[in-house]
Formats: C-alpha cells, sequence, structure tokens
C-alpha cells in the first residue's frame, strides 16, 4: 500500500511481518525496542517481526511508501522454494533496518507507477510484490544492516526529492508555489532548505540542469540549437547563447565544436568526453 501526504499510526501490531519502504520524504518509526523513535530514509527500509508494537507517522513535506505485509505460511513456503531464510530470521527478531538497494527501488518506483487499468494488472502487481520482497529478504540476508537516520537527514532527503524533481522537469517554469504545494513545505522553507544543501537557488539549480543539459545535446546530436533551446526550456536558440555566455563565456556553437573534436579522434567502441555533472 502507498501512503501520502499527512500519514500517522499510532501505536499497534499486526500478526504478520512488515517490510516499510519509503519511496518519497521519511518516515519515523518508533518500537518496542526504540521508542525514542527512528528516522527511516529513502536509502534504508525497516523489517517489523509480528506482534511487535509499533508507531509510524511522516516527517514534515510530502512523502510515499509502500508496507509489505507478508505471512509465516509465505515465508515457510519461500523457505521451501528459494532456499534457508535461517539468516534472515536471525537478523529480524527485533526490528531490523537494511540498505534500500537500486534494485528495490527500481522494483518499489514500478509498483508506485502501476496504472490499476493496464491489461494484467493484478497479474503484474503479484509478480513485482514477489520479486520486490525476495529482494528486501535478500538484502537483510547478505547486506549490512542500518542505523536509523537522524533529524538532520531527513531533511537532506527532501532535497534530493526536490532535485530529482527539478531535474526531470527542468524545461518547465516552476513556481515556489507549486513546489510548496507538492512537497508540504512553505516557500520560505524550500527556500532556505534548498540553498543550505546545494549552495543554490531553486532557480539557480534548475538553470544549471538546462545548460548541462543543452551541452550534452550540442556535443552528442545534429539537433538545430533552436530545438535544443526549445527542449531544455528556453524560447529561442538566441536566449540558449545568452545563458551559456553568462554562465561560461561561450556559445552554443562554441560548446558544439568543443565537444565534437574529441569523438573524430576516438575508435568506433569509443565515446566522446561529457560534460561533468553537477
Amino acid at each position: 500500500m502507498a501512503g501520502s501526504g499527512a500519514y500517522s499510526m499510532r501505536w499497534h501490531w499486526h500478526d504478520c511481518l512488515m517490510f516499510i519502504l519509503p519511496s518519497q520524504g521519511t518516515v519515523e518509526l518508533k518500537h518496542e525496542d526504540r521508542r525514542e523513535g527512528t528516522w527511516l530514509s529513502q536509502d534504508r527500509f525497516a523489517v517489523v517481526p509480528p506482534n511487535r508494537a509499533h508507531e509510524t507517522r511522516a516527517a514534515i513535506g510530502a512523502h510515499r511508501h509502500i508496507a509489505l505485509y507478508v505471512t509465516g505460511a509465505a515465508l515457510r513456503r519461500l523457505d521451501r522454494e528459494t532456499g534457508s531464510l535461517s539468516r534472515f530470521h536471525r537478523r529480524t527478531r527485533t526490528t531490523a533496518l537494511a540498505r534500500r538497494a537500486p534494485a528495490i527501488r527500481t522494483l518499489q518506483e514500478l509498483l508506485l507507477r502501476n496504472d490499476r487499468d493496464t491489461f494484467g494488472n493484478s497479474r503484474v502487481k503479484h509478480a513485482l510484490t514477489s520479486a520486490l520482497l525476495v529482494q528486501c529478504i535478500a538484502e537483510v540476508m547478505a547486506g549490512e544492516m542500518k542505523s536509523g537516520a537522524s533529524h538532520r537527514e531527513h531533511a537532506t532527503a527532501l532535497i534530493d526529492d526536490l532535485k530529482e524533481y527539478l531535474t526531470l522537469h527542468a524545461d518547465e517554469q516552476i513556481p515556489l508555489d507549486l513546489l510548496a504545494d507538492r512537497f508540504g513545505v512553505s516557500r520560505r522553507h524550500i527556500t532556505r532548505l534548498f540553498r543550505e544543501g546545494t549552495g543554490f537557488s531553486v532557480g539557480e539549480f534548475q538553470l544549471r540542469i538546462r545548460l548541462q543539459t543543452a551541452s550534452e545535446l550540442l556535443g552528442g546530436t545534429d539537433l538545430p540549437i533552436g530545438e535544443i533551446a526549445f527542449r531544455v526550456g528556453f524560447e529561442s536558440g538566441a536566449a540558449l547563447a545568452r545563458a551559456m555566455r553568462r554562465a561560461d563565456g561561450r556559445t552554443p556553437s562554441d560548446i558544439r565544436k568543443n565537444l565534437a573534436r574529441p569523438a573524430k579522434n576516438q575508435g568506433p567502441f569509443e565515446c566522446a568526453a561529457r560534460p561533468p555533472s553537477l
């Protein structure tokens, strides 16, 4: 199940195992062994044993998560069909935190994007859920167990969410009011937090993403400069040229020439040099 917006579950327990995996924002988890609470950020997930009292709530800002509830019968079936889960059981006798590996992140994102009206949706969802469960168990068994995130780290998670959203929508005008509504944080808080975490304002960061993407397109494609400008959010090639000259004194034509030269000297299986990422 995916949670969103204001989320809070007072003390309760389940008669089955629970995995809780944040996708956006952070979740505070309190349980019998740590009543002062621990923060689950996007780089870690929690496994709560059956009949273990716990409490969860979202931190400030928008959030999403997936919770998987796994019965003892399902775990015994996995033990028979996939391999011994003895190490997993030893590591989850009490509430445990594990790394959210890239494979887990990908499966989780696919589950959250799954369209309810898609043909075969229930089969697809079941397969993705099963794969996510197996990956989570594998990470608990083989990976390094994590500690809880600090209060400061959940602010870092919010900044990462903002950066990802601004990068995906770099070609659009994103007003602060829209960001405030989407992430459930005031404009003032977003402005302060983002500059403290990145060294840039929201507008400066978005401009850097646009110019980086434009440089990649100039060096890696034959698209006209005007088309590249439109794709990255400028109204014209002249506007892109002005922004690039202000940034480092070069025009789009200069960048295209400089990036194209190394490609001529490379073999058929080599790639041209890419501009540095942010």
